[in-house]
């Protein structure tokens, strides 16, 4: 029976999703630029070069390329080979901690839309409908086959991460947007209500303690906005992989 651990596999996996993540770098560039996602081809945005193929081999092209575009030289962002990597991390993890099931694939599916919102966030301060909103619903129908979620336990995960902000940016006149709003009804459509609070509070204490950090650094003022949506989509991530150990623990250390 093959587990998921099987290294051929893992390795397998890590390919795919290092594919998978060259094209969530395609979704970050062109989703807040209102551009489609398979036309026209993927070029040099300095000189604007169509790229040959083996330019857009994960990773390795950018190593092999020295990190600069081959015909102008202009410098590539390592976000490009850092996404990649990032997405097949998750799968590999993903795989590894719950095999050939609905958890994993849910997992791995939530990661992907939690590395794009994030990094788009982080970039453009804009996390797009186009990942949240279809994300509400992917999260929806593959919770309803995991059984350690269920589709009630992602109904409430929805209602509560989105309303949850939305009476803080309520509260708060706009600290919260819309984008955040809908990024954390996505993230409870995918881990439930339990999961919910695990990733909401780490995407917190987490953004709290950065921002304290600029603060004491001198570059950033305690007024300057921060998006916060890079700080939900690694709550995202503590809580997929972590959030089960982390409400045994509690349950265990003051419910016993």
């Amino acid at each position: 029976m093959i587990t998921g651990r099987e290294p051929l596999v893992l390795v397998a996996a890590a390919g795919f999703g290092l594919l998978v993540g060259s094209f969530l770098n395609v979704c970050i560039w062109r989703l807040p630029r209102g551009l489609s996602l398979v036309a026209p081809r993927s070029s040099c945005p300095a000189c604007e070069r169509v790229l040959d193929w083996w330019e857009l081999v994960p990773v390795l092209s950018y190593i092999a390329l020295g990190g600069r575009c081959k015909t102008c030289r202009a410098r590539i962002s390592p976000v490009y080979p850092l996404v990649e990597v990032c997405n097949a991390l998750a799968y590999v993890a993903a795989l590894w901690s719950w095999g050939w099931s609905p958890g994993a694939l849910s997992v791995a599916v939530l990661g992907s839309f939690l590395i794009v919102s994030g990094v788009t966030d982080a970039r453009h301060q804009l996390i797009p409908d186009a990942v949240t909103l279809p994300g509400i619903v992917v999260g929806l129908v593959l919770s309803s086959l995991n059984p350690g979620v269920g589709l009630v336990n992602a109904l409430l995960g929805l209602a509560a991460g989105g309303g949850f902000l939305l009476i803080v940016a309520m509260v708060t006149s706009g600290g919260m947007g819309g984008g955040d709003i809908k990024l954390a009804a996505m993230m409870g459509a995918f881990l439930g209500w339990k999961g919910l609070v695990i990733a909401l509070l780490s995407g917190f204490v987490v953004g709290a303690v950065v921002a304290v950090g600029l603060m004491l650094a001198g570059a950033k003022k305690r007024r300057d906005l921060m998006p916060f949506g890079p700080f939900l989509a690694l709550g995202g991530l503590i809580a997929s992989f972590f959030g089960q150990a982390v409400v045994s623990w509690y349950l265990g250390a003051f419910w016993n």
